[in-house]
């Protein structure tokens, strides 16, 4: 079974328009509204579905999506999991409806998931540049992850994975070629007036990800997004310029985010190291501890999970791993991890929890650390 990521656009439309002027007077009123004005043209949507999945029952030509797809697993010959991804546009959500549809009585072989309150990406559109940039590629980083497994149950898995971006905007098509080829994914695409698909296998692309450890504090601000972006950079001008030369920052007026592309790259480096802060005494402690080195690195990186077993108990955040000794007191500043005190011993961590601990003395004499990710 291999997963497929398809980005849906509007060749659904284009084709049947050039076949006929049917939908036209309702296309052009649908053709730019955003998927939050989908109630407000539900008769203009139902009478274009009519006509669009009348039109296209059968043919795997109808769009470069259903025909790139069909092409995909006749080179594979294998399952293929399909996830649609759909713009913040009415008419991407509606062709993502009727391909998903259309593959209903295509057979056993191909399986097509569309869920509308998940794979139409907010503020994925090209209309509001500021909105793109801030939310949808973010929003679209993060829908890919989660399909790839990212933040489940396992630190996500991108091997079985393939990048089909013969559809969507192409405002979109560069960051999901820099995410396919940093998670090591082909990238397959097809010209619709030719029957050749074309394909891209991974790249031996190289990340300097000593950068994101260098700047892991900064990066994580800026992950985050920075509103006063100038005060900042004041405070820390040469990393911050340092960082807007390999172009991490991304700028809107006086905000900052890490960039769309900088944001693919640390999500990569989240997913195979663990990066937190200690105290020398704390890391030469727990460095000694095999489960809790265990924990780290195979729980940590599930927010979820992390999240889920964590109490707060008189002021400290301690992670509780469950019918075991295991403790962990930790807390999150601006996005990254502080671990203050482990315990492999349950009755030594109930006593500490009486103790007050200085955030700010704690964060001063921390350093960074790394684990290698492991699988739960």
């Amino acid at each position: 079974m291999r997963k497929v990521i398809t980005t849906v656009g509007t060749s659904l439309f284009d084709n049947f328009r050039a076949h006929s002027n049917a939908i036209d007077i309702h296309y052009d009123v649908i053709k730019d509204k955003p998927t939050s004005e989908w109630n407000n043209i539900g008769g203009r949507i139902q009478k274009v579905g009519t006509a669009l999945t009348s039109w296209a029952k059968g043919d795997a030509n109808a769009s470069a999506e259903i025909k790139s797809i069909v092409k995909i697993q006749e080179m594979l010959k294998d399952n293929l999991e399909v996830y649609l991804l759909a713009t913040d546009t009415v008419v991407s959500r509606f062709a993502a409806e009727i391909i998903k549809d259309w593959f209903k009585n295509y057979g056993q072989k191909i399986e097509v998931m569309f869920d509308e309150a998940k794979d139409v990406i907010s503020a994925l559109q090209v209309g509001n540049y500021e909105r793109l940039v801030r939310e949808g590629l973010p929003n679209l980083i993060n829908r890919i992850n989660w399909i790839a497994g990212v933040g489940t149950d396992s630190p996500g898995y991108f091997d079985n994975m393939i990048f089909n971006i013969t559809g969507g905007y192409k405002a979109v098509i560069p960051y999901m070629t820099i995410m396919a080829q940093v998670n090591g994914c082909k990238i397959v695409y097809i010209f619709e007036d030719t029957d050749s698909l074309i394909s891209i296998p991974p790249l031996p692309v190289k990340i300097d990800f000593e950068i994101f450890e260098t700047y892991s504090t900064e990066i994580a601000w800026l992950d985050e997004g920075i509103e006063n972006y100038q005060q900042a950079k004041k405070l820390y001008f040469e990393r911050f310029s340092e960082l807007e030369q390999k172009r991490l920052v991304e700028q809107i007026d006086n905000y900052a985010m890490l960039s769309p592309v900088g944001k693919i790259f640390y999500e990569r480096l989240k997913r195979k190291t663990f990066l937190f802060y200690a105290p020398d005494d704390i890391y030469s402690e727990l460095s000694k501890q095999g489960h809790i080195i265990r924990i780290l690195q195979s729980k940590f990186t599930n927010r979820q999970l992390l999240e889920s077993k964590t109490e707060k108990k008189d002021g400290h955040y301690v992670y509780d791993d469950g019918n075991n000794n295991n403790r962990i007191y930790y807390f999150n500043n601006k996005g990254n991890y502080y671990i203050y005190k482990t315990f492999q011993s349950e009755e030594d961590a109930r006593k500490f929890i009486d103790t007050q601990v200085d955030r700010n003395k704690i964060i001063r004499e921390s350093k960074l650390r790394k684990l290698e990710v492991q699988s739960v």
